[in-house]
């Protein structure tokens, strides 16, 4: 049986948004993420440990919305200012591992202030992103101690 999460649309992000609107929501709240306890740590490379839970896509699609969809579009579909990245075709397998995506973005975006976020902002979006393409579960740890074992490969 395939889980809910896969069968929506935008996975969990859809899946929350839905939950959301369905509760007379027309907003979701932003939570620091610092407030946000991860039980998990935290590493040097890049802030606390995450958990790609509903509560960080739905960070992910609030930041993505906010500082990237004026280049990558509203749902990621992409735009003369920027490539698709939600759908297919995009070019995250480029990137190999979110890893990799991570230290791309951290370093060239947002494209009007790079390197503006925080890391676990970053970590959020990408959360955002590769829900949205199916590429990680909610089960699953996003964080720099284990980002590189996330591939990116449809």
């Amino acid at each position: 049986m395939t889980a809910l999460w896969r069968r929506t649309p935008l996975g969990l992000a859809g899946l929350a948004a839905g939950a959301a609107l369905a509760l007379g929501l027309t907003s979701l709240p932003v939570v620091p993420a610092a407030a946000v306890p991860t039980g998990l740590g935290s590493t040097p490379a890049g802030g606390p440990a995450r958990v790609a839970t509903a509560e960080q896509v739905a960070r992910g699609r609030a930041i993505f919305e906010a500082r990237c969809a004026k280049c990558h579009g509203p749902e990621g579909q992409g735009t003369t200012e920027g490539p698709r990245l939600i759908g297919q075709p995009n070019g995250l397998s480029g990137y190999r591992t979110a890893k990799g995506l991570f230290d791309f973005v951290t370093s060239d975006m947002p494209a009007d202030a790079p390197g503006s976020l925080r890391p676990e902002e970053y970590w959020d979006v990408l959360a955002f992103i590769l829900d949205a393409n199916r590429l990680i579960g909610p089960d699953v740890t996003l964080g720099p101690d284990t980002a590189e074992g996330i591939r990116l490969e449809p």
